[in-house]
């Protein structure tokens, strides 16, 4: 692997781990703003949610040339509200899961999917790509970026070992 292809590996690796620890914030937020009281939405037994990961490695290839806010935003609303809303029926239809509901919100339909949280996941996005892209970019473009890309590896590393010791 080339020299620069592991450095933008360890990039994404990077957005991928801290669109995960932003989501996770967001998830554990909501649910004390809502109910008053602390939950871990994480899946792993660490504070990350990597279905934002994921989510923001997507907008971030869909909208990396993009430097229209509005567009950012709006593009990012629709998708992650479709997401949501495709996920939702497959994980009630499919496999007899309720895993969210935004009963109770205002503007949500089906509780699936609500106006609110999709502008939220709108803003998220948007302050992802305009201010922790660029830190990262130049992170990326200094000289920094090989010690940066050998601490992405080893907290990588560090992380499926830990998660391989709750599965043992």
């Amino acid at each position: 692997m080339a020299e620069k292809d592991y450095l933008n590996v360890t990039k994404y690796m990077l957005m991928f781990l801290l669109a995960s620890f932003i989501g996770w914030l967001y998830e554990v937020t909501c649910v004390y703003v809502v109910f008053g009281t602390y939950y871990d939405r994480g899946v792993l037994h660490i504070p990350c949610c990597p279905i934002y990961g994921v989510g923001m490695l997507i907008l971030y290839f869909v909208f990396r040339k993009i430097k229209n806010p509005f567009l950012i935003f709006t593009g990012s609303v629709i998708i992650t509200t479709a997401v949501e809303y495709m996920t939702a029926i497959v994980l009630e239809y499919r496999f007899h899961r309720i895993l969210w509901t935004y009963r109770g919100w205002p503007l949500n339909f089906q509780g699936r999917i609500s106006a609110v949280s999709s502008c939220l996941f709108g803003i998220m996005a948007l302050l992802f790509m305009k201010f922790i892209v660029p830190v990262i970019d130049r992170i990326y473009g200094s000289k920094a970026k090989k010690a940066v890309s050998v601490g992405v590896i080893l907290l990588f590393l560090w992380i499926i070992a830990w998660e391989v010791h709750f599965i043992t």
